[in-house]
């Protein structure tokens, strides 16, 4: 699993904010009941005072307990009758597995993991509907259910097998290294089905990427030729890195040497790495073979296992 590693420092921005704003809550609470009640503020320091003076004198350790004992249970007995909870003046964190440092054993904790994982959902509805987008809300219903004999079935049955082979693959995601392929025509369901693979391996913490041919290929050219910063160098590096990228609208992009490079270099790359990919496309077979090198094509027929969409276009019916 690879975490997004900008989207993980954000992640630890926030949590380390969260966590300046519980403390500053609980001591402007702290202030408030040492005004109700003075008696508080006393006791709190009498309590520090008596641990203290065990620590230097170890011998006393046993009165010093007894009598720190006395003091607490003074102390909730105020508190109780300001109606507030006698853990209320400790300096808790909000997370008590990590004291708010984001790790636990040196692996990332669960209150961090939280955070990462609502903003990459967050970065992905940016450019892909994934919250909406869902297998359990994908209508089947909506394609054919007459006979085809090009496809020996019809085009729902074949939709709901596709979509069936898309949770098995989202459910393997760890231990199966695949590749998919979404061919069809524009508007039977492509792009959606691969935000509701996007978003249901996301949600078990591996990292996504998803993009157009033409931006990624584009963001590529820019750091080739110097035109890029550095938020386009990291962006080409997540490219290669992240756990899934989705490349949506495969051959609408212009194609040239550069490109034609820069897309084999990156399925090279991640199939080296078995770094998964999902690539839509509105091309068929030939045409994919006329418009791109022998080595691409042999890649992508290799490599990946093609899935055929087919039916009316959807967006006509919605």
């Amino acid at each position: 699993m690879t975490a997004d590693r900008v989207l993980l420092a954000k992640a630890r921005r926030e949590l380390e904010e969260d966590a300046a704003a519980h403390r500053k809550r609980r001591a402007q609470l702290r202030r408030r009941l040492y005004e109700e009640e003075p008696r508080l503020s006393a006791l709190d320091a009498k309590i520090r005072t008596v641990f203290l003076d065990a620590l230097v004198s170890p011998e006393t350790m046993e009165d010093a307990s007894s009598e720190s004992l006395a003091l607490q249970r003074e102390r909730a007995s105020l508190l109780r009758a300001l109606g507030a909870p006698p853990e209320i003046l400790e300096d808790e964190p909000l997370c008590p597995v990590c004291k708010d440092g984001g790790y636990a054993d040196g692996e990332p904790c669960a209150c961090l993991l939280e955070r990462y994982h609502a903003l990459q959902m967050d970065a992905l509805s940016a450019t892909l509907d994934v919250r909406n987008h869902t297998f359990a809300g994908f209508n089947a219903k909506l394609y054919s259910d007459a006979f085809d004999p090009e496809i020996n079935g019809s085009p729902r049955r074949n939709i709901e097998d596709i979509r069936e082979l898309c949770q098995i693959y989202c459910a393997d995601f760890e231990s199966k290294f695949e590749n998919l392929l979404f061919s069809g025509e524009p508007g039977t369901g492509k792009t959606y089905l691969a935000a509701c693979v996007a978003g249901a391996v996301s949600k078990h913490g591996y990292s996504v990427v998803y993009g157009a041919a033409a931006h990624h290929l584009g963001q590529a050219e820019a750091l080739h030729f110097g035109r890029g910063d550095s938020e386009t160098e990291f962006y080409v590096k997540r490219l290669t890195e992240c756990d899934l990228l989705i490349i949506d609208d495969l051959g609408a992009e212009f194609v040239t040497p550069f490109t034609q490079s820069a897309l084999l270099d990156m399925v090279n790359t991640r199939v080296m790495r078995q770094k998964k990919m999902l690539l839509c496309t509105n091309l068929t077979k030939d045409k994919m073979t006329g418009r791109y090198s022998p080595a691409l094509v042999s890649r992508l027929e290799g490599e990946f296992l093609r899935l055929d969409f087919v039916g009316e276009d959807l967006r006509q019916k919605l």
